[in-house]
């Protein structure tokens, strides 16, 4: 399991505490996150855990925390503003809310992102990916001082290499775009996908948000050239690699991944031969 972790953003809350935004694929087990949280719950907080699902079965997932957990209902979120003589620890299950409008979401997380300022909050908001769109995840990163990534799948980079790395968003995202076709195959060999699963596998993997507009045109040129196939199940299309292209592709991948390296070994020549001089 790999967890991405981005940097912090400037304008954490004014009581030091935070407000993260959590973001988690289908297979990853919501509650090991959540739990993990709990665990440094302090003597002087309050827990709070906000969801639809039923009490009961939460505080079984969460005995072994053997912390006093107080469940709530999402209207009851605004009562928070009452808990003023404690420091809060808050989980927003929002994977149990049924599906909202984005402005809906916008709204919750804004109140959230305030509330931290205002009090002693320590919040973590807690989503499953697949069921949000590329626009929703950006609009609720906005909102939040910091953002892991969570997944159960091979990552090709991690958050701590971003992180070494200190690379500006836009570096990253235009080296996704240089290198997109080559990404895309890469993907698609391991298992068939619709564009915006890759879309969203894409921003898992190097946190940089493609529109249909990019995505969509490339896979229809790789199709032209008959190294993909697709096929339509409802109203998605997925795409895979064609029967025989299979070789062809691990070849392209392979000639891109030795000319990467070319011109790695060059740039780092040409740079210790100028610091020589």
């Amino acid at each position: 399991m790999t967890t991405l972790d981005s940097r912090s953003r400037p304008d954490a809350g004014a009581k030091g505490l935070s407000h993260t935004l959590h973001l988690y694929t289908p297979k990853v087990d919501k509650y090991m996150i959540q739990r993990a949280f709990l665990t440094s719950v302090r003597d002087d907080e309050k827990a709070v855990y906000v969801t639809t699902d039923q009490p009961a079965s939460l505080l079984r997932e969460f005995n072994s925390t053997n912390v006093e957990l107080k469940i709530i209902k999402p209207e009851e979120i605004r009562d928070l503003e009452n808990e003023k003589n404690c420091k809060l620890r808050v989980i927003i299950d929002a994977g149990s809310i049924p599906d909202r409008k984005d402005v809906e979401f916008g709204e919750r997380e804004r109140y959230l992102n305030e509330l931290c300022k205002k009090l002693f909050v320590d919040c973590l908001c807690t989503y499953d990916i697949a069921k949000l769109n590329p626009e929703t995840i950006k609009q609720l990163a906005m909102c939040h001082n910091q953002l892991r990534l969570t997944t159960s799948d091979l990552t090709m980079l991690s958050g701590d290499l971003f992180d070494r790395s200190k690379l500006p968003d836009d570096s990253i995202e235009k080296m996704v775009k240089d290198n997109l076709e080559t990404i895309v195959l890469a993907l698609l060999q391991k298992k068939p996908m619709c564009g915006t699963e890759i879309i969203r596998t894409i921003h898992l993997e190097f946190n940089a948000l493609l529109s249909p507009g990019t995505i969509y045109p490339m896979l229809h040129s790789l199709r032209e050239k008959g190294l993909l196939t697709s096929k339509k199940y409802g109203k998605a299309k997925t795409y895979a690699p064609s029967e025989d292209a299979e070789p062809r592709i691990r070849r392209l991948i392979d000639e891109h991944i030795q000319a990467r390296k070319l011109l790695n070994h060059y740039l780092q020549r040409e740079t210790t031969i100028e610091k020589v001089s």
